[in-house]
């Protein structure tokens, strides 16, 4: 019995390949050479790796074996990788902010960190929300705010180990940071309705606007192959962009600089100030927990240099600085760290009688520290390098002067505080006291 079917399978015809029946050697970059190890045969083979089982007779035929169920240790196998299995793999939600979906359509729901995305889930952020995503390989995609992608495949071939993710931006922008993982047939996709960009290893922006059906593509790092459709196909290497409606690809603007981008923002509200960029006619400022900017809790674009954001709670955090040029092409990012260090401090003062005496109660507080010590001035103007009263070293939130004579009087506290080995002092402003003669 064993004998008649393996004559069968010998005689049995292979249109599929009839190049390899007559002895040409395969296209090496469509086949994988496998290793054949104990336990192996064709038939185990294809049932662990192929995508259809019968398939086997084909890697029988290519490498001329004459029973499948019998492979000498060590022979080297060759198997075209059209006959492999894929499996899909998935993306994790690594960080999420604001007003996110993911899903199928009709089915979409608010993401929790550590979710899976999978083949055919929609990714949607609204106004001033972030979502980013890792994949296996390490590779991580985020999406600003007023985006939507479709994942179109996240797959992994089996025993060639090429892994294959596609995304599709139908309104917005997205950024890839690639992790080449050594395999030429591993590729990574963004497409539009109207440009694809393909890479391997490579830091890429893609954007859309479907309103104008326009497409931008820009390198950080590494090389992308850009396809505008009806359109010529551009290799964009680090440093250039380009757009469905450009015939070339174009240098991006150099990273515009943050002045004094790393002092502690003490006030209520983060202010950063960009070195006007030539060539920038807008500038997008993200702030982020993290250097990736995979955490991303803030953005905007303005054409000021002046940027403000609303208040963070202490901590360390990331400013990173791009100009767009005419073409609405993002340049090179100017990434910087900074730390924040809220200290507010308000501060009262009440007049009372003690006895005979007339006491000033200076009273101040400062929701933002925990332990600290204050310096107390009082001057006769504002300007006054010489105070009247100078007192450092406070440790209590409170300070009284006892039968002030007459006049107009300023004053204010300094907050000292230390923190990992760091002091951080602020003024408040200074305060009017006047006291009449009585």
């Amino acid at each position: 019995m064993r004998a008649m079917m393996l004559g069968l399978l010998v005689a049995s015809p292979f249109s599929a390949a009839p190049a390899m029946a007559s002895g040409a050697k395969p296209d090496p970059a469509a086949v994988i050479a496998y290793s054949v190890i104990k336990g192996d045969n064709l038939y185990t083979l294809a049932e662990r790796y192929f995508a259809k089982t019968e398939d086997y007779r084909v890697v029988q035929r290519l490498n001329r074996v004459a029973d499948p169920y019998r492979l000498q240790i060590g022979t080297r196998l060759v198997i075209p990788r059209s006959l492999l299995r894929q499996v899909p793999i998935r993306a994790v939600v690594l960080s999420y902010r604001g007003s996110v979906r993911i899903g199928n359509p009709g089915t979409m729901a608010r993401p929790t960190v550590g979710m899976m995305v999978a083949e055919g889930d929609l990714i949607e952020t609204g106004g001033k929300s972030f979502v980013s995503l890792r994949m296996p390989d390490g590779t991580a995609v985020a999406l600003p705010s007023q985006s939507r992608i479709r994942v179109d495949r996240l797959r992994r071939t089996l025993l060639a180990g090429n892994v294959n993710r596609e995304f599709s931006i139908e309104k917005g922008r997205a950024r890839a940071n690639v992790e080449p993982d050594g395999n030429s047939h591993s590729d990574f996709r963004f497409s539009t309705p109207v440009a694809v960009s393909a890479v391997r290893g490579t830091i890429l922006r893609m954007s859309y606007d479907p309103v104008i059906g326009r497409a931008t593509s820009e390198v950080v790092d590494g090389k992308v192959q850009f396809s505008a459709t009806g359109g010529a196909t551009h290799i964009v290497s680090a440093g250039f962009g380009t757009a469905s409606n450009l015939a070339e690809t174009l240098p991006l603007l150099p990273p515009p600089a943050i002045i004094d981008a790393g002092r502690v923002q003490s006030d209520e509200q983060l202010q950063f100030a960009i070195q006007p960029l030539a060539g920038a006619s807008r500038y997008h400022v993200q702030i982020a927990k993290d250097a990736g900017f995979l955490e991303v809790l803030d953005e905007t674009e303005t054409m000021s240099s002046g940027v403000q954001f609303p208040s963070l709670p202490n901590g360390e955090y990331f400013v990173r600085a791009t100009g767009l040029d005419q073409n609405a092409l993002e340049g090179l990012p100017a990434t910087y760290s900074f730390k924040r260090r809220l200290n507010r401090i308000t501060a009262t003062a009440e007049s009372r009688r003690a006895g005979r005496y007339h006491q000033y109660l200076f009273r101040w507080h400062t929701p933002d520290t925990k332990t600290a010590q204050y310096r107390f001035q009082l001057s006769t103007d504002a300007e006054s390098a010489s105070p009247v009263v100078d007192e450092p070293g406070l440790t209590e939130a409170s300070f009284i002067i006892t039968d002030l004579p007459p006049g107009v009087y300023f004053w204010r506290v300094k907050i000292v505080e230390i923190e990992d080995g760091q002091v951080h002092k602020q003024w408040t402003r200074f305060e009017e006291l006047r006291v009449e003669a009585r």
